[in-house]
């Protein structure tokens, strides 16, 4: 998982305005369901990389410190994410139907969610 998804997971607000915005606080809300099975190490890791100048690095230099265990219970609750049936995968889904009719070019789209998140200043580095 790159440090910027990561960042977004543990630090999303609720507070925008726009199509652009509705989605990445809808994606907010579908990443915060996992945030209780995440370890406190991994969520200090991702805020930590959120805040660093370079945020991959800091990320992949921190994961590198994360003892086994930890690691273990990070990828799984971060799996959560992409396993059919789990309440983030079923509200990241609901949330792409929802917004199908936006179009465009998905990384375009990915972008000025990004924007969104440092324009609230929810996410300060990616």
């Amino acid at each position: 998982m790159s440090a910027a998804v990561a960042a977004v997971l543990v630090s999303c607000s609720s507070s925008s305005s726009g199509k652009t915005d509705e989605m990445t606080n809808e994606m907010c809300g579908c990443f915060n369901k996992i945030n209780d099975s995440l370890p406190a190490e991994a969520i200090k890791l991702f805020n930590d990389a959120a805040v660093a100048a370079n945020a991959g690095e800091t990320y992949m230099a921190g994961i590198k410190q994360l003892p086994e265990a930890t690691l273990t219970q990070m990828n799984a609750a971060l799996m959560q994410v992409a396993k059919p049936g789990t309440e983030a995968k079923t509200c990241l889904e609901e949330m792409d139907k929802k917004h199908k009719s936006i179009g465009g070019d998905k990384v375009e789209v990915t972008r000025k969610m990004v924007e969104s998140l440092k324009k609230e200043r929810i996410v300060n580095v990616i």
